[in-house]
């Protein structure tokens, strides 16, 4: 029963974070939203990213599901498939696309688009890392972000790793924009694709991050596969009024701080930017307490950290993520139940 609730909700909400631990039937979930989002009109044509190791398992999962439906599993885009592949992937139509996790950075849309999407957040990078060399006397611009010479003087360690994120946003923007760019090359607006169905999700939490905040266990790194997603995820949402992302993974949470934060950007910044929250520090603020601790390090000194203390507000917090977040445990499904002896 709780794969049919969890289609239902993802089929009527058309958006949401499918927090099921593995055992628990993901996959036929993910297959039921995919085919039966068509069939209720909640979406057109439904991309799945799927992990490497098991992308063709899902897409076989799916076939076994609906016998009938019209799926397209992608394993690869070599350069002699790459056009072949997108013009049948726009052309025909897909009850389900199934691509691997690693085929994501291959589908690019217009450099405008990305552009657009991203000009907020390009904007927070900037004034955050103005702000942190500032705060170590030195006097940032955004010219000097785009010169190596000039980010040589800049001392704070902050700013340098603001700046290198939004340097790797706009790589990948340039990157993405060469290849829709070619000749006879289909862009991803060109595909038709109205919803994203990512299975799991956690292996893109390196989003980047618009904060100076200094804080033990907050995930700062970035990766490409990441702002890819962002990039796509972000096309879908605003052509679909925020619907379209259905993230599915057991482990929503590991062992950073962020990671919750990212997920919920990646499928309800619109509501998150209603409570005000869309930005880290005022997320933070609004759910957690940090403390200030000295601790050993390597070299054998003390040294000053800040690290979390405690979530607060947890019940406004969790009826904001609830309304789209579906959770399944090992625990809760009677199958799973030992047997009294």
């Amino acid at each position: 029963s709780h794969q049919v609730n969890a289609i239902w909700r993802g089929v009527v909400l058309g958006r949401g974070l499918f927090a099921h631990e593995v055992g628990t039937g993901k996959t036929y979930t993910l297959a039921g939203i995919a085919v039966e989002g068509r069939r209720f009109n909640s979406h057109r044509k439904p991309l799945v990213l799927a992990h490497n190791a098991n992308s063709a398992a899902v897409a076989a999962g799916i076939q076994e599901m609906y016998p009938g439906a019209k799926v397209l599993y992608v394993p690869t885009m070599a350069p002699d498939q790459v056009k072949i592949t997108m013009r049948r992937i726009a052309n025909e139509d897909w009850d389900a696309i199934v691509m691997p996790h690693s085929l994501i950075d291959r589908i690019g849309l217009r450099e405008e688009t990305m552009m657009d999407l991203a000009a907020d957040q390009i904007a927070e990078l900037e004034d955050e890392a103005i702000e942190a060399a500032r705060e170590d006397g030195v006097n940032l611009t955004v010219d000097m972000m785009d010169d190596k010479k000039a980010m040589g003087g800049v001392r704070s360690a902050t700013a340098k790793q603001l700046v290198h994120q939004r340097q790797r946003i706009i790589a990948n923007i340039q990157k993405a924009a060469n290849r829709s760019s070619r000749e006879d090359a289909i862009p991803f607006e060109e595909l038709g694709i109205d919803a994203v169905l990512v299975d799991e999700a956690h292996e893109f939490k390196k989003i980047p991050l618009a904060t100076r905040m200094e804080m033990k266990g907050l995930q700062r790194d970035t990766s490409d596969r990441a702002i890819s997603l962002q990039f796509i995820t972000g096309y879908v949402k605003k052509n679909n009024n925020g619907r379209g992302v259905h993230l599915f993974t057991g482990t929503p949470i590991t062992n950073t701080l962020n990671e919750l934060f990212n997920q919920m950007r990646l499928f309800m910044d619109d509501r998150m930017k209603l409570d005000g929250v869309e930005n880290w520090d005022t997320w933070f603020n609004s759910f957690a307490g940090a403390e200030n601790d000295v601790e050993l390090s390597a070299a054998g000194d003390f040294e000053p950290v800040t690290r979390l203390q405690e979530f607060v507000n947890t019940d406004e917090l969790v009826r904001m993520a609830s309304e789209f977040t579906d959770v399944v445990q090992a625990k809760d499904m009677p199958e799973f139940v030992d047997r009294t002896t």
